[in-house]
């Protein structure tokens, strides 16, 4: 299992950011992921994969002049 949000989350293994958000709802606000305390970039979601037992933040993203 891993933590999204504080909610539990079924894990397995080879699983990326990518997998995850295509799993979830609403998440096309996510631009940026926390994974145990890293920030990861939408560019590298297809990349990265999540360690089991993760502890992962989705951050949306935030605009401003």
């Amino acid at each position: 299992m891993i933590q999204v949000d504080e909610k539990p989350v079924k894990w397995y293994q080879g699983m990326t950011i990518a997998d995850l958000l295509e799993q979830m709802e609403d998440v096309r606000f996510c631009s940026v992921v926390r994974l145990n305390g890293r920030l990861v970039s939408s560019p590298k979601f297809a990349d990265t994969r999540i360690p089991k037992d993760a502890v992962i933040q989705l951050l949306p993203l935030v605009a401003g002049g």
